[in-house]
C-alpha cells in the first residue's frame, strides 16, 4: 500500500511541473514568447541577415510603435470590441503633425501640432465609442465606417501631398536616451503605466472584470457602459502617439502609412494571447507580439518575398491565433 502511495505522489510530483509548463505555455507571455523563438529559427534558416546586430537595432523602432498601436487595440478587444480605424486615425495623426510646417518649426508649434492630433483621435475614439455602445451598432462595422470617413479627411487636408515632419520632431523620434532608441522608451513607459492600471489599481481591476463578465460587473454596480467607450477613446490616443513617433521616424510619411497597421495591431495582440472574446490580457505580451510581427516582415522583405506574403500570413495568424483560444482551453480541460 505504501508503495502504491509513493507511486501515485511521485506521478502527482512529475505531473505537477508539466501542469505548470502546460498552463505557462498556455498564457499569453507563454504563447508570444513560443512564437517568437519559432520565428527565429526560422529567420535563421530563410534570412540570416535579418537577425544581424544592424538588422535588429533599426526594426526596433518600427517595432515598438506598433506595440504602443496594439496596446491600444488590445484595451478595446479587452472590451469584447474591435478598432478597425487605427488605420485612419494613425494616417490623420501623420498629416496633421506634418503638414505645411517649416522644417524649424519651434518646440511650441510642434507640440501644439501633436496635441491637436491627441485629441482628433480620442475624438473619434469617442464617436465610435457612443455609437457601438449607445446605439448597438457591431463594432465592426463602425470602426471601419470610421476609418474610412478619416482617410477621406486625409487626402482632403492633405490635398494628396504629404508633409515633412518638423526637424524637432524627426529628432526626437530617431533620438537615443541611455543608448536606447527613444521609440523604445516611449513603449517601456506605456506598457509600464497600461500593466500598472490594470493589475494595480481599482479602475484596472473593474475594466478587466467588465470585459471579462459584464453581467457580474453590472450586478457589482460597475457602469461597463463607460469601460467600453473608454476603450476606444484610450485605444484612439495611443494610435495618435504611434502616429507622432512615426512621422518623426519616417521624415515624409505615407498617406496611407497608417493603413498598414489595421490588421499588424489585431495580429500582435492575438499572438499576444488575448482572446477576441475580452478578458484579460497581457500588454507586455502585447508587446511581444509587435516584436514579432515586425521581425517577420523583416524576415520577409530579407527573404526576397514581397509585400502581399506579409498579408497573407498576418491574415492567417489572426485566424490561427482565434483557433488556439478556442481549441487549448478544452484540450487542457481534458
Amino acid at each position: 500500500m505504501n508503495s502504491l502511495d509513493g507511486r501515485a505522489q511521485a506521478g502527482g510530483l512529475s505531473a505537477s511541473p508539466l501542469s505548470a509548463i502546460t498552463r505557462w505555455l498556455a498564457s499569453g507571455d507563454g504563447l508570444a514568447l513560443g512564437a517568437v523563438v519559432v520565428l527565429i529559427l526560422v529567420s535563421a534558416v530563410l534570412a540570416p541577415s535579418s537577425l544581424s546586430y544592424p538588422a535588429l537595432y533599426a526594426m526596433l523602432p518600427f517595432a515598438a510603435i506598433l506595440g504602443v498601436a496594439a496596446i491600444g487595440q488590445q484595451l478595446v478587444i479587452q472590451q469584447k470590441g474591435l478598432d478597425l480605424s487605427a488605420g485612419g486615425i494613425i494616417s490623420l495623426v501623420c498629416v496633421l503633425a506634418t503638414y505645411q510646417l517649416p522644417d524649424a518649426a519651434p518646440l511650441g508649434t510642434v507640440l501644439g501640432r501633436c496635441l491637436l492630433a491627441i485629441v482628433t483621435a480620442a475624438a473619434a475614439g469617442a464617436i465610435n465609442g457612443l455609437l457601438i455602445v449607445r446605439l448597438r451598432i457591431a463594432p465592426l462595422v463602425t470602426t471601419i465606417g470610421m476609418n474610412a470617413v478619416l482617410m477621406g479627411f486625409v487626402l482632403w487636408l492633405s490635398n494628396g501631398i504629404p508633409g515633412n515632419a518638423p526637424g524637432l520632431l524627426d529628432t526626437f523620434a530617431l533620438g537615443r536616451t541611455f543608448g536606447l532608441p527613444n521609440t523604445v522608451l516611449a513603449l517601456i513607459l506605456v506598457t509600464a503605466v497600461v500593466a500598472i492600471v490594470l493589475n494595480r489599481t481599482i479602475v484596472g481591476r473593474r475594466f478587466v472584470l467588465s470585459g471579462t463578465n459584464s453581467a457580474a460587473a453590472r450586478a457589482a454596480g460597475i457602469r461597463t457602459e463607460r469601460y467600453e467607450i473608454g476603450s476606444y477613446v484610450l485605444a484612439a490616443v495611443l494610435y495618435a502617439l504611434a502616429g507622432i513617433l512615426l512621422a518623426g521616424l519616417l521624415k515624409v510619411p505615407n498617406l496611407n502609412v497608417g493603413q498598414t497597421y489595421l490588421l499588424a495591431t489585431v495580429a500582435a495582440v492575438v499572438i499576444g494571447g488575448s482572446s477576441l472574446l475580452g478578458g484579460r490580457a497581457s500588454p507586455v505580451a502585447t508587446v511581444i507580439g509587435a516584436i514579432f510581427m515586425t521581425q517577420l516582415g523583416q524576415m520577409l522583405i530579407a527573404a526576397g518575398l514581397e509585400r502581399s506574403a506579409q498579408y497573407i500570413l498576418q491574415g492567417v495568424i489572426v485566424i490561427v491565433g482565434a483557433s488556439v483560444h478556442a481549441i487549448l482551453p478544452r484540450w487542457m480541460g481534458r
